[in-house]
């Protein structure tokens, strides 16, 4: 089995990346060589999904307005041009392979303490990906060059009973202290330094967040959410947790976080190669104006938004007037003629404390905030709102620490204290809309931040899709950052809303009576299309007894986790639950 190496990496990793002594005859590559590169692709798998999501979850436009485009996710959500999308290939060949054949070599030296990690990197690179594409193979997947697919279903079925195989051999003696376990230092794991408690923790992590996409649609009970809970608390709780952080040290190259304004693309010159092009991109309406409420105008007093960490975000920039403000688009509406580029946010926000995007910045695998939002949403669902609320306010403070908003300075703690009273007052007045709103910010450039929005179906007045009578990403803020006075009174609404430049061929729908085309407000991007250049070309039967072969409406169809199955949501039209 070949495994895939990289070109360079960093400096801790050159005497890993030399391991054929001759071109025509390659040397097994040992597991220590391998575990650095599987990490490395986890972390960019990571950084592949959140750079599709951060735009379809319509939290980043462009200055352009085009139905079609080398990025569709950027432009008329017109997928099935493009040649590549690096998650399959990252799955099934950077991680997949080199996981495997690390996994094989391991078992063939009893290190068992390698093939725990492979066997965790693995579980997590199959959550992402069978969220993105749905079905795919898994129990024949390298047994042929067209192997079948499994369904959606036995795929979560095989991970939860994968995960708490995983987390029953971490406490397995005769595993983690086996006297053959090879010893892991940390310029081969850049992670945990080999620790297994924290490998052990970050599975239950996983095993969280397998979990939550039980809510709110496909098995939204009691039980399931005490399930959710006790996994949170499992994992929050093991003495060893703590956030599975890729860091990068910044130099040249890869060596480069993906988000920085180094722009670093790893397999430059490859179809799945991706720069962040941050540059290039501009804040949204709905996450700069609706969500992070910014104001009209600066002042001392208010700053520049209601919520504080969206200057930690985005850095301000001045126009030719010299005002300084946080500017926004709304969804590929395209930028005016009289404004540049320069004038909307630097978005590596060069004058804040965002962590992602820095050249030394990280990847994260797994956070704190996240865990605790996914427990929120567990507690909210089993009807302990009171409780929701609480662990709601618990994960807007650790995230609001990691981007540096400290209510620690005069200055500071007016902004704080002024967004929780107006955004999260009080558990009576508490809603999942307040909750996901809010988790939403904190998964800003991470992969939950599309799939959190897809498992609520894009819930909005747009769509007429509401959960637990709220439509979830219809936002209600204040927008009056000048006066002292009852924030009711300048409270205004923005519902999320589909990029303008839709490309009619996929995204419009005939009316009653056949003769003129509408867009349909329930259809949204679902899934991702198999990639051309493996399935189309190896697995095209597979492709067609599935329906997904060159058919625009297969992006559009739910994964198993959004459907319709029980009656704390409510649709405005049923007939668009297909």
């Amino acid at each position: 089995m070949l495994l895939i190496a990289i070109s360079s990496l960093f400096s801790s990793c050159e005497d890993w990346l030399d391991v054929n002594v001759s071109k025509d005859k390659p040397v097994k590559v040992t597991p220590d060589q391998s575990l650095p590169m599987v990490l490395l692709y986890a972390s960019q798998l990571c950084y592949d999904h959140a750079e599709y999501g951060v735009y379809l979850s319509q939290a980043l436009t462009t200055a352009g307005r085009s139905q079609t485009g080398s990025y569709a996710y950027k432009s008329g959500w017109e997928f099935l041009s493009m040649n590549r999308h690096p998650q399959w290939r990252r799955h099934f060949y950077d991680i997949g392979v080199n996981a495997k054949g690390m996994i094989e070599t391991a078992e063939e030296i009893n290190s068992k303490n390698f093939v725990l990690i492979g066997r965790t990197l693995l579980l997590h690179s199959t959550l992402l990906t069978t969220d993105a594409f749905g079905d795919m193979p898994r129990s024949q997947v390298y047994l042929s060059n067209s192997p079948s697919y499994d369904t959606q279903a036995s795929i979560y079925e095989w991970m939860l009973q994968e995960a708490d195989e995983l987390i029953n051999l971490y406490d397995n003696d005769e595993w983690i202290n086996n006297p053959s376990n090879k010893r892991i230092d940390k310029h081969m794991d850049r992670m945990f330094e080999g620790n297994l408690g924290k490998w052990r923790a970050f599975t239950k992590a996983i095993k969280a967040r397998i979990l939550i996409r039980k809510l709110p649609n496909w098995e939204n009970t009691p039980e399931t959410c005490q399930k959710i809970i006790d996994a949170v608390d499992a994992a929050l709780n093991d003495p060893s947790y703590t956030d599975a952080i890729y860091r990068y040290d910044g130099g040249s190259a890869e060596k480069n976080c993906p988000w920085g304004p180094a722009q670093p693309s790893l397999n430059l010159g490859w179809p799945q190669g991706r720069q962040n092009l941050f540059s290039e991109a501009i804040p949204s309406k709905f996450f700069t104006y609706a969500v992070l409420g910014s104001y009209s105008s600066h002042r001392a007093s208010t700053g520049y938004a209601l919520d504080p960490r969206a200057v930690e975000l985005m850095s301000p920039r001045t126009n030719d007037n010299n005002v300084k403000v946080l500017r926004y688009l709304e969804n590929n509406i395209g930028m005016p003629a009289t404004m540049k580029i320069t004038f909307y946010p630097d978005l590596y926000a060069t004058e804040g404390h965002n962590p992602y995007t820095r050249n030394n910045g990280y990847i994260m695998l797994m956070s704190r905030e996240e865990l605790l939002f996914i427990k929120a949403e567990a507690q909210y669902w089993k009807g302990d709102k009171d409780v929701a609320y609480q662990t709601t306010i618990d994960a807007v403070n650790v995230n609001m620490e990691r981007l540096g908003v400290l209510p620690t300075s005069t200055v500071t703690k007016p902004y704080y204290d002024r967004f929780f009273t107006i955004k999260l007052p009080s558990a009576n007045t508490f809603t999942i809309a307040d909750l996901m709103q809010q988790k939403y910010v904190a998964m800003y450039l991470q992969p939950e931040q599309w799939t959190d929005m897809r498992r609520y179906n894009y819930s909005s007045k747009t769509n007429g899709i509401a959960y637990d009578g709220q439509f979830v990403y219809t936002v209600t803020t204040c927008h009056d950052g000048t006066r002292n006075v009852n924030p009711e009174n300048f409270k205004v609404e923005f519902s999320l809303t589909r990029p303008y430049n839709l490309y009619e061929a996929y995204w419009t729908t005939p009316d009653n009576y056949g003769t003129n085309a509408k867009f349909s407000p329930n259809a949204w991007v679902n899934r991702l299309n198999y990639d051309p250049e493996t399935e189309e070309k190896y697995n095209r039967k597979e492709l067609q007894r599935l329906g997904a072969y060159k058919n625009p409406d297969w992006l559009k169809k739910r994964m198993i986790w959004a459907y319709k199955n029980n009656d704390k949501v409510t649709v405005a039209d049923q007939t668009e639950w297909k």
